[in-house]
């Protein structure tokens, strides 16, 4: 099964560990690569109530994007009961990159489920089930496809595109 620790420090190195607010960058705010919302949502969800700012964003920790991380993507995708280390992992960085929703309805075309954004039991026993190379492949190919969309409604986004096709690339599937 898979295992969120090994891939933390592959995330911190994809995104970073600089605070930016960059005006072109739709996600605003950044440390470690959580943006404002996520943290929104992340405090949102542990119950802690409160206006969040940039500020809020520029206080985190390593420590702190951590938990984040894990919890806001890793346990979205219940990727501890993934089977494939490098699929989960993929999956993972899809969510963070294009959003969890995004991700969780690709896979869910792919493997033949609702596609409803959620990822509940029959959606994880069917990563399970499919053949994890074709999945992480037909999922590249989407993440590519996403990119290529989001440059041609957006031109501006075009500088942006170099380093979300090496990100693309970033991780090998791996049996």
């Amino acid at each position: 099964m898979a295992n969120f620790d090994p891939y933390f420090p592959h995330i911190i190195k994809s995104e970073g560990e600089a605070y930016t607010n960059d005006p072109i960058d739709t996600g605003g705010c950044t440390k470690f690569g959580i943006i404002l919302q996520t943290l929104k949502e992340y405090k949102f969800d542990t119950n802690k109530d409160g206006v969040f700012t940039c500020e809020d964003v520029k206080s985190l920790t390593l420590n702190d994007a951590k938990s984040i991380y894990k919890k806001m993507f890793w346990d979205y995708f219940k990727a501890d009961s993934i089977k494939n280390q490098s699929l989960a992992e993929y999956i993972v960085d899809g969510a963070i990159n294009q959003g969890r929703g995004t991700i969780a309805k690709y896979i869910q075309e792919i493997i033949g489920v609702t596609a409803d954004g959620l990822v509940g039991n029959k959606t994880l026993e069917a990563i399970n089930a499919h053949n994890p190379k074709e999945l992480f492949d037909n999922l590249k190919q989407k993440r590519e496809d996403k990119y290529h969309r989001i440059v041609a409604k957006n031109p501006s986004q075009k500088r942006f595109i170099k380093g979300w096709i090496n990100r693309l690339n970033s991780i090998d599937y791996q049996a």
